[in-house]
């Protein structure tokens, strides 16, 4: 009787060793391979810092903000003579791409003015609103700002001021990709083409929708 018993503890106690090892498996090996995209998609979702901004929707722009929906991030200032408007033209473009796509699935659209000094929100939302109506502008102190860049390894930097007080500002010009819980989740790097953006982003957001 007793050795009955031990077997069918001992049988537990193999049905609960695997059934972990299971989950283990399941956690770390998604159930659907990851998709072969020109984005740069992280192994792991990197959820975002605490951070406070104004936005030009007249509200704080904050991790929560980000929460329940798509977002794409680009930081540059509205002086930039070349990437940023380039860049903002292709994310206009990559949105003609998802037109069929439910509102619901659409990213938000970010641009992060690192050059506070210059771009007071008023200036910043004409700039914004000229590439496309649904692009919102924020900002913040240089302090604030990084509070938000730092974590995403978002670099920017100032040239020394001309005699007229211009000056040019150095940044990143890669667009972050954050999920509706606020992670970043991956990364597109110039040269952007808006088609294949909106073939990568429809293909993260089935991945994602697949292994949740």
């Amino acid at each position: 009787m007793k050795s009955k018993t031990l077997l069918a503890y001992a049988g537990l106690c193999i049905l609960a060793i695997a059934g972990g090892l299971l989950a283990g498996y399941l956690t770390f090996h998604p159930r659907h391979p990851r998709p072969v995209t020109a984005a740069v998609l992280l192994h792991e979702a990197k959820p975002l810092p605490e951070f406070t901004l104004s936005d030009t929707a007249g509200q704080g722009f904050t991790r929560a903000s980000l929460l329940g929906h798509w977002s794409l991030l680009y930081f540059g200032y509205t002086h930039c003579p070349d990437a940023c408007p380039t860049t903002l033209s292709e994310l206009d473009h990559m949105q003609g791409q998802l037109r069929s796509v439910p509102a619901t699935d659409k990213p938000a659209v970010y641009f992060i003015s690192v050059d506070p000094q210059r771009d007071d929100l008023a200036l910043l939302r004409n700039y914004a609103l000229y590439f496309n109506p649904a692009f919102i502008g924020a900002t913040g102190s240089v302090e604030s700002l990084k509070a938000l860049t730092a974590p995403l390894g978002v670099d920017f930097s100032y040239d020394p001021a001309d005699r007229k007080g211009d000056y040019g500002v150095n940044h990143s010009t890669f667009v972050v990709l954050v999920d509706p819980e606020a992670r970043e989740v991956a990364l597109f790097t110039p040269p952007l083409q808006p088609k294949r953006m909106a073939a990568d982003y429809l293909a993260i957001l089935k991945y994602y929708g697949e292994n949740t």
